[in-house]
C-alpha cells in the first residue's frame, strides 16, 4: 500500500484540494468571498480590510531568495502578522522530512518579509500524508492560521488517495 500512496502522491504532483480547503477556511474566518465552486482556482490575490491572501503569488524581495512563491501568504494587518503557508502530500512515511524541507525552504522568504513589511513572519508546512498522517507538530501550525480546518484538511486527502486504492487491481480485494 506505501507504493501505491507514494506514486500516486509524488507523480501527480496535486494537493487534491487541500490547498484550496486551506485558502477557503481563511477566506471565512477573514470575512473575503469564498469561491464557490472547489474546483475553480482561488484569485492571486484576496484583500479587505483585515486582511490580505495571496495565491500561488511570486513574492519580489529586496534580495534574491530563490523559494518566494509559497501556495498561500495571509497578511493579517490588525494583529501585524503574515503566515507563509505550503501545502504538500507525500506518502505517510516521509511526512516529517518534508515538514524539514518546507521550514527551510522558505527561511530567506520571512526573514526578507520580516525586515520589508515590519511584522512576525511564521512558515507553515501543512503536510498531510497520503492517507492523512500528519506530525506531532501539525496541531502547533494550525493554531497560526485563522479558520477551522484540520480535520476537514485530513478527510480531503484521504478520500481520494483511498478511491485510487480501491480501484487499483492490486488491491481489488480491498473495500
Amino acid at each position: 500500500m506505501i507504493h501505491l500512496t507514494r506514486n500516486y502522491s509524488n507523480d501527480i504532483g496535486m494537493s487534491f484540494g487541500l490547498d484550496k480547503c486551506v485558502y477557503r477556511n481563511i477566506c471565512n474566518e477573514y470575512g473575503l468571498e469564498v469561491l464557490r465552486s472547489e474546483w475553480k482556482t482561488p484569485p492571486k490575490v484576496a484583500e479587505k480590510n483585515r486582511a490580505k491572501i495571496l495565491w500561488d503569488f511570486p513574492i519580489h524581495t529586496g534580495k534574491l531568495v530563490m523559494a518566494n512563491q509559497p501556495d498561500i501568504l495571509l497578511m493579517d494587518k490588525q494583529q501585524k502578522k503574515a503566515v507563509v503557508i505550503d501545502v504538500v502530500i507525500p506518502s505517510d512515511n516521509s511526512i516529517r522530512k518534508k515538514e524539514q524541507e518546507k521550514l527551510g525552504k522558505y527561511q530567506g522568504l520571512k526573514e526578507e518579509l520580516e525586515k520589508m513589511w515590519g511584522v512576525e513572519v511564521t512558515v507553515v508546512p501543512e503536510v498531510i500524508g497520503a492517507l492523512g498522517a500528519v506530525t506531532h507538530k501539525q496541531g502547533e501550525w494550525i493554531q497560526q492560521i485563522q479558520g477551522q480546518y484540520f480535520s476537514v484538511s485530513q478527510r480531503t486527502e484521504r478520500d481520494p488517495t483511498l478511491k485510487v486504492i480501491l480501484r487499483t487491481p492490486e488491491t481489488s480485494h480491498v473495500t
